[in-house]
């Protein structure tokens, strides 16, 4: 029985001691987590942008030794594992408005990288240089434990907080301030000049700069001549570019419409770069438009007429070498349908005179005929008008006028008979 007895012995010994590792605890030394804070690609941001500087949070904490014993409780909680963790990007130095708020990441354990983006607005008026944001990073860790026993742990967790330095550049830029945008020949259904003053308020100096001009939106305007080269532009210097645009028709003149301005160049660097687009608005007159401001003009059926027509420029602008022209469908025909009216400044009157002739079976009423003013603009450019309609008033022939002739040479007649008549009494006296 001993020799068994040995042998039991003996391999529960040895099955207590092939366990008891597995059984055993951890403890663990630290000085706790690492947490770190770096720029997610360039940080490099223009003046008067729009932008995200994302940021990497990683935590490099290391444990420095490891004990294992029977006696240790195995903590739930690594000391160099990041809790809680929230990321607050701050200005600091730096002339940028940071639009987001405070980012939560929760757990960070060691060795992991985590992203934390910020969206920010860097002013037009930003100066260039290199500058000092912080990031505010704060969480918590165990920082200790108490072990009660070989069944519970308390345990005691510290709070961290933590400036970290982000470095970002603002780079020199051409930015546009543009000012004193006037207007001149220009109307509503035609072409003009837009002249403005443009001055660069940034801190680089273009090289090959050109200026470009779009619609802004779907407005009513458009521009004749799409881009300006300017060449050198350097910081401060003003410029007073003058660009072409068009007006539709329909378009109100009681209102200002906007157009799009800005610039393609070289940068200090050498490189391709764009300015942010400035919106300005633009004026204008109303259209030119005429009317028929005289009576009906009174034709006779069967007759030629000349149908007088006094036109009035009723825009805002002159109309040159003012040409009228009227449209003549049966019963009436013309042999001359075109008249010169000459320049015609807002408010001034010509009378166009045509000869225009009356059917025999035109319908005894008044009539409406289509005319139109051709004219050209102030750049030369040829336009036509708006349809007018001229009223002419049909009539029967008025014989009046005939029999007066009759009677007229009636009397004629018989007054040169009696003038002969008496002429012969005197002669055989």
């Amino acid at each position: 029985m001993k020799p068994l007895y040995l042998f039991v012995t003996a391999v529960l010994l040895l099955l207590v001691l092939a366990v008891s590792p597995g059984l055993a605890g951890e403890k663990f030394f630290t000085e706790g987590p690492a947490v770190s804070v770096s720029v997610s690609g360039s940080n490099q941001f223009s003046p008067d942008e729009d932008t995200e500087l994302p940021l990497l949070v990683e935590n490099r904490g290391l444990i420095d030794m490891k004990l294992i014993r029977l006696d240790y409780l195995t903590p739930d909680y690594l000391p160099n594992t990041a809790r809680s963790v929230k990321v607050t990007l701050l200005p600091g130095n730096a002339p940028v408005t940071v639009k987001s708020d405070t980012q939560v990441l929760g757990i960070l354990p060691s060795g992991i990288v985590e992203k934390a983006s910020f969206a920010m607005h860097v002013p037009d008026d930003a100066a260039s240089g290199t500058y000092t944001m912080t990031a505010h990073v704060e969480y918590e860790f165990m920082q200790s434990y108490d072990q009660l026993g070989m069944d519970s742990i308390t345990y005691h967790f510290k709070t961290v907080t933590e400036d970290i330095p982000v470095t970002v550049v603002v780079t020199p830029s051409v930015i546009l301030a543009i000012t004193d945008v006037v207007s001149s020949d220009l109307n509503a259904g035609g072409e003009g000049y837009v002249t403005m003053t443009v001055k660069n308020t940034g801190t680089d100096d273009a090289a090959h700069f050109a200026l470009y001009i779009e619609p802004g939106g779907n407005g009513p305007l458009t521009p004749v001549e799409g881009n300006i080269y300017v060449g050198d532009f350097a910081a401060g210097e003003t410029i007073t570019p003058r660009v072409k645009v068009s007006v539709s028709q329909d378009a109100d003149e009681t209102q200002q419409y906007p157009l799009t301005i800005f610039g393609v160049y070289k940068d200090y660097e050498g490189m391709d770069a764009m300015t942010s687009p400035v919106l300005i608005g633009v004026d204008f007159l109303g259209k030119i438009t005429f009317a028929a401001v005289s009576d009906p003009a009174v034709a006779e059926v069967g007759t030629d007429n000349l149908v007088h027509v006094t036109y009035k420029n009723t825009g805002a602008a002159t109309a040159y070498q003012a040409q009228g022209r009227i449209s003549v469908v049966d019963p009436f025909s013309s042999t001359d349908s075109n008249v010169y009216l000459g320049d015609l400044k807002p408010g001034e009157s010509a009378e166009a005179v045509y000869q225009v002739q009356v059917g025999s079976s035109a319908t005894i009423k008044k009539y409406s005929l289509d005319s139109e003013i051709r004219y050209n603009d102030a750049l030369n450019n040829n336009y036509v008008s708006d349809t007018v309609k001229v009223i002419v008033d049909v009539r029967p022939v008025d014989n009046t006028t005939t029999y007066l002739v009759v009677v007229i040479g009636i009397v004629i007649v018989a007054g040169g008979g009696f003038y002969m008549y008496r002429r012969k009494q005197q002669g055989g006296r």
